[in-house]
């Protein structure tokens, strides 16, 4: 692995971003940047990234390959993983962990204590987003497809 801190890899492992961004690339799926507010073209490196940058919504049953997103409090995606099949994912649960493990889907309430706002997301996971980038010249977006 190579050593790129800035996209959530390091020698010590991945984050949850940079193992899902590592694994795209490495499936030949381009992740492309973005333009921040700031006018500063950026790589997609955080899971709010990927949400708002990235990817198609799933509306139906995710398939293995999709993403899928978590929030802690309910106000943004905080948390990016990879649909290995209808019942589970991988991931890289961060904090003090390095390794990449998989982990069972189920929908769990989001436990919002205090004055934090309007809570936009009351169950993770939630949300799941196919992996798309945009045509060339186009506006249009469209799947990727593996390399075979």
């Amino acid at each position: 692995m190579n050593n790129h801190p800035e996209l959530g890899q390091s020698p010590d492992g991945f984050d949850c971003s940079g193992f899902v961004r590592f694994v795209l690339l490495q499936s030949g799926l381009h992740v492309g940047d973005y333009i921040g507010m700031d006018e500063v073209r950026r790589p997609i490196r955080h899971a709010n990234e990927f949400w708002d940058h990235y990817g198609a919504t799933v509306q139906t049953q995710p398939e293995a390959g999709d993403l899928i997103f978590f929030s802690r409090h309910g106000l943004f995606p905080t948390h990016i993983g990879i649909v290995k099949d209808e019942e589970s994912y991988i991931h890289a649960p961060g904090k003090d962990s390095t390794e990449v493990i998989e982990a069972r889907i189920h929908s769990k309430r989001i436990a919002v204590s205090g004055d934090m706002g309007r809570v936009l997301f009351h169950t993770n996971p939630i949300g799941f987003k196919a992996p798309t980038i945009a045509r060339p010249s186009s506006t249009y977006r469209w799947h990727q497809q593996l390399a075979d």
